[in-house]
């Protein structure tokens, strides 16, 4: 990975909106030089590594070396050759309504690597956006914070939103809410009540501002490698999360009371050898076929953690009837 230079370098990634400038400058400056989405990762290079054991052209429409579709199956059905050429019929996207002028990468894709987790994320241009020639929608964040000698990690998704400037702005007073109150976020879930509130107001605080979409996010306690890793998973939608352990998904309920205005909080363990997802409607949707589950629970479960390239390639795929945007965000325990 190239390196870039910058200030809270954390273990290959960064402290905040490195690229974007945030807590330099006026906003509309900041929002003029963001790229959709918190990642220093080198994104030069094609998605597709040379190759992958766990392809399957039978249940996905994969992406050839050159970034354009190959023909393949999604739910027994074939798709035929107009499907074929509208999909390679779309280029860059054009400047959406209210954004500011610089174009918005198609993908950002972005890791991090600690002793006892691993990290991987990306955000893909949906199909939708693609043949309307309108930019990327969502956009996530990984956030390394500190607090009494001990170490987080703060992952965050925004889905579902009119634009990537606002899905944008919202991680971003998520992730500062969250730093501002570390002292009680990062306590020993002990008291769901005092959590239930604390992240409602933390949300709150995040979509007070603008248009609403969903917002998930995961404060992560680093520990030694082999050992537990405590996670406060909450967000506005509990669909947005799921565990993979023992090759099965398992949806992440709200462990802790759930308030009027749907907001999910979750007290929950990542064990070594299981994985934390954290997505949008764009990987959830296809998620529901169980061929498509099962296809990613193989790639990503019994401990194996792909490079960020290959977990890009993996997400990059077309299902029939799921257009929007793709988000997501996995964490491994190891």
């Amino acid at each position: 990975m190239g390196a870039i230079e910058g200030r809270g370098l954390v273990d290959g990634t960064h402290t905040g909106d490195l690229l974007a400038g945030d807590d330099d400058g006026p906003e509309e400056v900041n929002d003029l030089l963001d790229d959709g989405g918190d990642t220093i990762s080198d994104v030069s290079r094609s998605l597709l590594p040379e190759s992958s054991p766990d392809a399957t052209a039978t249940t996905v429409l994969l992406r050839d070396e050159l970034g354009l579709p190959t023909v393949g199956e999604i739910g027994g059905d074939l798709l035929g050759a107009a499907a074929e050429a509208a999909a390679r019929d779309t280029g860059l996207p054009g400047r959406a309504v209210g954004l500011p002028s610089r174009p918005v990468p198609d993908t950002v894709i972005d890791e991090a690597d600690h002793p006892g987790l691993a990290l991987r994320a990306v955000s893909l241009r949906g199909d939708r956006n693609r043949a309307e020639g309108l930019p990327r929608q969502e956009s996530f964040g990984l956030y390394p914070l500190e607090h009494a000698g001990q170490r987080f990690v703060l992952a965050v998704t925004a889905c579902a939103f009119p634009s990537v400037r606002d899905a944008d702005r919202v991680r971003r007073l998520l992730w500062r809410g969250v730093a501002a109150r570390m002292a009680e976020a990062a306590a020993p879930l002990r008291d769901p009540e005092h959590f239930r509130n604390l992240c409602a107001l933390l949300l709150e605080q995040a979509l007070e501002v603008g248009p609403t979409g969903t917002l998930t996010a995961a404060l992560v306690r680093l520990s030694p490698e082999g050992e537990t890793t405590d996670c406060l998973l909450f967000g506005t939608d509990v669909a947005s999360a799921r565990l993979l352990r023992g090759g099965e998904w398992e949806p992440l309920p709200a462990t802790l009371p759930a308030d009027p205005d749907g907001v999910h909080v979750n007290g929950h363990r990542i064990a070594p050898g299981e994985a934390l997802l954290m997505c949008g409607t764009g990987l959830s949707g296809p998620m529901a076929d169980a061929e498509t589950a099962d296809r990613l629970a193989a790639q990503w479960g019994a401990g194996r953690v792909p490079g960020r390239m290959e977990f890009a390639w993996q997400l990059d795929f077309r299902a029939d009837g799921h257009e929007d945007d793709r988000t997501a965000v996995c964490l491994w325990g190891l």
